[in-house]
């Protein structure tokens, strides 16, 4: 069976009942959260090698940390950013920690599912207001940015160390905050992307309705000249493995969901027309992910693998979308709204294909090699 059916029931079964009885309840919300969080980090972590792309060369990678001295790893710093010859040092790093607990391949991915979900669960307690977001929101998440943490382990700790600095910004620690998206950047380079939230926030925040509008001109001219893009950003990198996203020839595709992105940042844009964000920081902060996601989602037309750019700046739809939602709809129809936008979501994700999931006890090739 799909394992996302059973996600989409428990998650909308639970959340009907809380929306329902306790709506607006801190405690409901909490708890709410702390069992789909928790559901979400045992499939992460107990999945089989072969759920996932990339999961089966994390196996092999973790498993043969243990043939790497600490003075070899630290010398993959210098191979990445004085030579060129290496990539990522800090996941070296990360796994070398991780394995000094234990070498069992399914506890580093309980680690990473940690480092991934503990923060996103604590902004989506600390930024929704009411369980039907929250329906949304983890609806959503399974629909389209569950495969983030089924497959590419460097990014999902990578933006776990993002939502770190998300948190830190919006208590106004710029430096920690850097910090974070530092330590991020050792594992999963991308991460730097994430540089941009801060430095909009510290000195373009008051124009950032007008850079929203703006980005959705410029969409036809990322689409155009994506290639030459992604040339320009892999010439500040030593290493050159990341040229080959910028020497390649558009593929296509993805295209329903470029427009759904577009679509929902359009949607946000109408919503959040006559906010005052300088009123609401807690919007304010969040709203500097729409021009972001505008302009690197149409990146994903030159290859599906840049969708990790844009990955950063859409999953913040979990909450954008439901804040834009209760603003734009009457309170008497948000229920019936929120039934219809689920309940598409889960028809479009379940459409496009049944998703093999194996626990890793399931997995005879697994058990015979561990």
């Amino acid at each position: 069976m799909d394992i996302r059916i059973i996600l989409f029931i428990i998650i909308v079964l639970l959340g009907s009942v809380g929306s329902y009885y306790r709506d607006n309840s801190k405690k409901f919300r909490k708890w709410y959260i702390i069992i789909i969080i928790s559901l979400l980090v045992l499939e992460s972590s107990l999945r089989s090698v072969s759920v996932g792309s990339d999961t089966l060369g994390y196996f092999n990678s973790f498993h043969n940390i243990g043939n790497y001295s600490w003075g070899e790893i630290w010398d993959l710093f210098e191979a990445s950013y004085v030579r060129g010859e290496s990539r990522d040092p800090g996941f070296m790093v990360y796994m070398k920690l991780v394995s000094l607990l234990s070498t069992d391949f399914n506890f580093f991915l309980f680690v990473s599912a940690l480092i991934f979900f503990i923060p996103l669960g604590i902004i989506l307690y600390r930024f929704s207001s009411n369980v039907k977001q929250l329906v949304f929101a983890f609806t959503l998440f399974v629909a389209l940015f569950n495969i983030m943490v089924l497959s590419g382990v460097r990014q999902q700790v990578a933006t776990g160390f993002v939502f770190m600095s998300f948190l830190l910004l919006n208590k106004n620690k710029f430096l920690e905050s850097l910090l974070l998206i530092g330590c991020g950047a050792f594992i999963h380079v991308s991460a730097l992307f994430f540089l941009l939230v801060p430095f909009i926030n510290m000195l373009l925040i008051r124009h950032i309705k007008f850079i929203h509008l703006a980005s959705f001109f410029v969409i036809p001219y990322v689409i155009m000249y994506s290639s030459e893009i992604m040339l320009f950003l892999s010439s500040f990198l030593e290493n050159s493995y990341y040229n080959v996203y910028g020497e390649q020839e558009a593929k296509g595709g993805a295209f329903l969901y470029i427009v759904l992105m577009e679509a929902l940042s359009l949607f946000c844009y109408v919503a959040f027309f006559r906010v005052d964000l300088k009123k609401n920081k807690r919007l304010s902060l969040m709203y500097i992910m729409l021009p972001l996601l505008t302009l690197t989602v149409p990146l994903i037309n030159l290859t599906g693998t840049m969708i990790r750019i844009g990955q950063y700046f859409t999953i913040y739809m979990m909450l954008l979308v439901p804040y834009a939602i209760d603003i734009i709809v009457k309170r008497k129809n948000r229920i019936f709204f929120y039934m219809c936008l689920v309940a598409a979501l889960i028809l479009l994700c379940l459409k496009s294909g049944s998703f093999e999931y194996q626990f890793f006890w399931q997995d005879n090739w697994y058990l015979t090699t561990s």
